[in-house]
């Protein structure tokens, strides 16, 4: 009681100060309660009891990659060596985030996009990225989401690594797993948080299209299992056909196996993943096996061949103190290729790469790195004469609120 005294009392001195609102929310970057509580009004345990209740609550957010770097990528054959370099400043990446909490149980996302998706036909177009309702089922135990969302490994691996403005977590950087698809998900964690696990049925098509699937559902999930403080120890399964199960024009049949362990000390958190990949074309289209580059590079199939991918990853990511960081991953992948009448070459492609750099972080929400990234693929198309190198050097940014 007397906190909602004091609380009605700090609303009513509110409506005469400067910040404006719009349709209940702040349209500065200081909301009510900070600045109540700056002002000696409330304390913050009357911030907890006032925002316990989250009915009606509006938040925006924003997020920018502004990335300044010098490329060089060379690709060698038997008879030519070409050199391709590029500079200059992109904007890789823009997102603006919308939440509205209908109470404490329901809440709704959106999430617009602009990217430099080579793969998705885009060039600096506003697309779609998440488009959902969440709700708890069962408390934190069984929460329902329904819409265009997060799959469950590539947005969690990513809150670990925390630098995916500058590089991309193994599965997603080579195309075995997708960040956002339709469908319908189940989450939760048991065990008083000790175990957590994210499940997906999903159209397959991925984001950027908004497609429904010909025919078929693709499946994901992630367990987690979280034993003591900072200990995490995860796996993943997805088994899909992008959408094409039954259609006449099947595609590619993968399954992918991903496990992950990462312990944090201090501020500093380690990792280390293993992953495989099993690709089977159903049908003439392409078979995902992938050549190194950012990109990806896909290998035409014929029906019945095979890829089989294998890889590890080790990183770590920490803060050194007086704003500064540092972080680092080596990754380690070998494709092996086998046609459809069943002949393997012996001849794998290998795949290696390593992140390094330095973060500064200004102040909260601007984050500068100068950060090395070198890809090397030997063996490409599984010819022993094939190479590629790509090396690139740059000052990485994220900005975000």
């Amino acid at each position: 009681m007397k906190s909602t005294v004091k609380f009605c009392a700090a609303v009513a001195m509110f409506a005469f100060a400067a910040p404006a609102f719009a349709g209940g929310v702040l349209t500065n970057n200081s909301s009510l309660t900070d600045i109540l509580v700056e002002k000696g009004v409330l304390t913050q345990a009357d911030v907890k009891a006032i925002s316990k209740d989250n009915d009606g609550k509006l938040k925006f957010e924003a997020m920018f990659y502004l990335n300044n770097y010098y490329q060089n990528a060379k690709t060698t054959t038997a008879t030519t060596a070409t050199s391709t370099k590029t500079t200059g400043l992109a904007v890789d990446r823009a997102y603006f985030t919308a939440k509205y909490s209908f109470n404490d149980d329901w809440m709704m996302r959106f999430t617009g996009d602009v990217g430099r998706e080579a793969t998705l036909g885009k060039s600096q177009n506003f697309y779609l990225k998440y488009a959902y309702v969440e709700g708890k089922l069962a408390g934190k135990a069984a929460v329902l989401r329904v819409g265009q969302s997060h799959t469950p490994w590539i947005d969690y691996e990513q809150g670990l690594w925390k630098h995916r403005y500058v590089a991309k977590v193994t599965s997603d950087q080579y195309g075995f797993d997708t960040s956002a698809d339709l469908g319908m998900g189940l989450k939760g964690k048991l065990m008083d948080g000790k175990l957590g696990y994210f499940a997906t049925v999903t159209n397959g098509t991925g984001y950027g299209s908004g497609s429904r699937s010909t025919t078929g559902r693709d499946l994901s999930a992630r367990i987690g299992f979280y034993p003591i403080n900072g200990l995490t120890l995860d796996v993943q399964y997805y088994n899909g056909y992008k959408g094409t199960k039954t259609s006449l024009t099947k595609g590619v049949q993968s399954k992918f196996y991903q496990a992950m362990v990462s312990y944090k000390v201090g501020d500093f958190r380690i990792g280390a993943n293993y992953l495989n990949n099993k690709d089977t074309a159903k049908g003439a289209n392409n078979s995902t096996i992938h050549d190194g580059n950012v990109t990806g590079t896909y290998r035409t199939a014929a029906v019945g061949d095979k890829s089989d991918s294998t890889g590890y990853s080790l990183w770590t990511t920490g803060k050194l103190g007086g704003g500064f960081g540092a972080f680092g991953r080596y990754e380690k992948l070998d494709n092996k290729f086998t046609n459809a009448a069943g002949v393997a070459n012996t001849l794998k492609e290998k795949v290696t790469r390593f992140v390094g750099g330095v973060e500064y972080t200004v102040i909260k929400g601007i984050d500068f790195s100068l950060a090395y990234d070198r890809t090397e693929l030997k063996n490409q198309g599984n010819v022993a004469t094939n190479k590629r190198t790509d090396d690139r050097f740059g000052l990485y940014s994220r900005v975000k609120f």
